[in-house]
């Protein structure tokens, strides 16, 4: 009888030990959740609240300077590859006149809807350096034999795309570019931009330039995207005061983004836009300067022309006139010699441009 009730007495006490035991695994476990949870949050507001020079960075992944595989453009020869939607498209004009302009050399083609590419290599050498698309869904809705064919090259070649994606009224509210862990969404008015200063790819641009006010148009495109290859260049606030996203703090979104080649190992620069915006083209050309391996790169020196006879003979309005040169701070007995004296006008009057255009270029 002593034993039963010893053995009901430890059957008890162990029902309880086990209940107690239980009852402390779940306090401890909801307390580690609780813990992680809590820092996740405290990470994500971290990030989202992010300032660069007082300006609040995108929400996006952390915008840590991450690891690009370097550019070896040694095997191709500098030449841009073009496809554009028309031969009198106005975007296809503005990239074809900065090619020009910076004495690029490039091969313009329509891009094909379904049909061939040009050919891309040549005795064992690729013919193109860099690939550019007027629009990008060309780029993406090619058939899978051509777009094997280019990416295939550009890996093989080291061989980088820039697109650009300009919405029109057919253009869908939101979608997902084909093939991309990337989301794109169209015909937004957006406000007061600046550019990321962890981009590697500025050059020319400096940063943090900010562009305050509302860009022109209502056709903007901004990109989101949740994979590490993706990096903001161009970061902007929406007009309107609900946010796309359901995201803490004040948002901003990127209409310029660059590929790493984390994804696929091909590196690309896209543009939410056309080239209208000033910014879109300093950033372009910085592209083309960066995904060259800076086989394609303008010069930082600047030189100015200064037509002076212009101050002498051109219109009324703005030629010298008696109470200019009075104002000019000139000796009183002036040099005798004409070239001296032309020499003294074309510092005074390179100075004031200088002073005059210092806001604006950043010239120091």
């Amino acid at each position: 009888m002593n034993l039963i009730v010893k053995l009901r007495r430890s059957f008890r006490t162990l029902i309880v030990l086990l209940a107690t035991f239980c009852l402390l695994s779940i306090v401890i476990s909801a307390y580690f959740l609780y813990s992680g949870y809590k820092q996740e949050m405290t990470l994500i507001e971290t990030t989202a609240e992010a300032e660069c020079t007082d300006i609040k960075i995108l929400p996006y992944r952390s915008m840590e300077l991450k690891t690009v595989k370097p550019i070896d453009t040694s095997k191709t020869d500098p030449t841009v590859l073009l496809f554009v939607e028309s031969q009198y498209s106005q975007l296809g004009q503005d990239i074809i006149a900065i090619l020009e302009s910076s004495r690029f050399q490039y091969h313009m083609v329509i891009a094909p809807g379904k049909g061939d590419i040009p050919p891309l290599t040549d005795n064992g050498k690729g013919k193109y350096i860099l690939v550019i698309y007027e629009n990008i869904l060309k780029y993406v809705s090619m058939d899978s034999w051509n777009r094997e064919l280019l990416e295939k090259y550009c890996v093989e070649y080291s061989v980088s795309i820039i697109g650009f994606h300009k919405a029109n009224e057919n253009s869908l509210p939101s979608t997902q570019l084909k093939g991309f862990p990337l989301n794109l969404f169209n015909n937004l008015a957006l406000k007061d931009c600046f550019v990321n200063p962890q981009s590697p790819l500025l050059h020319i641009t400096k940063a943090p330039k900010v562009e305050k006010g509302p860009l022109p148009g209502e056709d903007w495109t901004i990109f989101h995207y949740n994979h590490s290859t993706y990096q903001p260049v161009l970061l902007t606030e929406l007009q309107m005061e609900k946010p796309l996203l359901s995201l803490s703090g004040k948002p901003l979104y990127a209409t310029v983004i660059q590929d790493l080649g984390l994804h696929d190992g091909i590196q690309r620069v896209l543009f939410g836009n056309n080239l209208n915006f000033w910014l879109h083209k300093l950033i372009f050309i910085d592209a083309i300067s960066f995904l060259s391996g800076k086989r394609l790169t303008l010069s930082l020196d600047r030189y100015i022309l200064v037509d002076i006879d212009d101050i002498f003979v051109g219109k009324e309005g703005t030629r010298m006139n008696v109470k200019d040169v009075k104002a000019l701070p000139i000796p009183a007995s002036p040099p005798i010699e004409t070239a001296s004296f032309t020499l003294h006008m074309l510092q005074f009057v390179a100075v004031r441009l200088i002073e005059a255009w210092k806001p604006i270029t950043g010239l120091d």
